[in-house]
């Protein structure tokens, strides 16, 4: 029985074939007809020491896979291709066969994905860090199509009102309705899509006269109120999800590190979000 060191694999190379959609057994034999040239199926079965009607489905197995080819008389004798040709070939039936299968799974789940919002119908994510948050309103743009609201219960520096609402996609509309000084130092491109709202009890405010602010009038505001203090933006993206954003402030510098938010799916929640804008 032949078995001779140049029919043997080492682990990387068996890895690598396996990787490339080849069973075991077609690995082998592959091999043996790279290394040995052209046989017939019983001098297949002789070298990798395997059945000879195994080794028949195996050889029929690699043509059709593309790996080998075979004669028509009797017995058939079987030719390996070119390794790269076939790798390649290879390679490229399992890229085309991924991506039918991302565009399959895609299709059939997304829609259930979305309607749940996310896995087990969890209502609610912390996430921690003004970058987290940053990244976090990123990726629920993605998914918005309509319109943003966004609501910030305090005095909110101009800082981290441009990086927060830059993070927005820039072809959907985005309401804000501030409680304090309106920003006016907002960024250029922010202002052309932007609409900034007053709160609907401006009228009764007697504390300060926010009806025509100024930058002078911001600053004035802010030596009026705490520098140590929290405030609260309320984000809601095609009135289908939320995000609660907590900032909290010291000397009026932004904590980056303890920015917390909760992205939220509550149906209830989101209802009274919708019920202000």
């Amino acid at each position: 029985m032949i078995n001779d060191n140049d029919t043997l694999m080492d682990k990387q190379l068996l890895s690598a074939f396996l990787a490339l959609d080849l069973t075991h057994k077609e690995a082998q034999a592959y091999h043996a007809l790279v290394v040995r040239g052209v046989m017939t199926a019983e001098d297949v079965s002789k070298v990798i020491q395997v059945q000879h009607a195994i080794v028949y489905r195996t050889l029929e197995g690699l043509k059709n896979k593309g790996w080998i080819d075979s004669t028509t008389d009797r017995p058939k004798k079987y030719r390996a291709k070119h390794p790269k040709t076939a790798a390649e070939s290879a390679g490229n039936v399992l890229v085309s066969s991924v991506n039918e299968s991302v565009s399959l799974v895609s299709e059939l789940l997304e829609p259930v994905y979305d309607e749940n919002q996310e896995m087990l119908r969890q209502e609610l994510w912390t996430v921690r860090g003004l970058d987290n948050v940053v990244r976090k309103i990123q990726e629920m743009g993605e998914r918005a199509k309509k319109s943003i609201y966004g609501k910030i219960t305090g005095p909110i520096d101009d800082t981290t009102f441009n990086r927060l609402f830059s993070s927005t996609p820039q072809n959907i509309p985005v309401r804000v309705q501030i409680m304090g000084p309106p920003i006016v130092d907002m960024d250029g491109a922010l202002k052309k899509r932007i609409k900034i709202q007053r709160p609907n009890f401006e009228a009764r405010c007697k504390n300060f006269p926010m009806a025509t602010p100024t930058a002078e009038s911001k600053e004035d505001f802010l030596k009026e109120v705490h520098g140590n203090r929290f405030i609260a933006i309320h984000l809601l993206f095609d009135e289908r999800e939320a995000m609660w954003i907590n900032i909290p402030y010291r000397d009026n510098v932004v904590i980056e590190e303890k920015v917390w938010a909760n992205w939220i799916i509550d149906p209830e929640y989101i209802a009274i979000i919708k019920a202000e804008v």
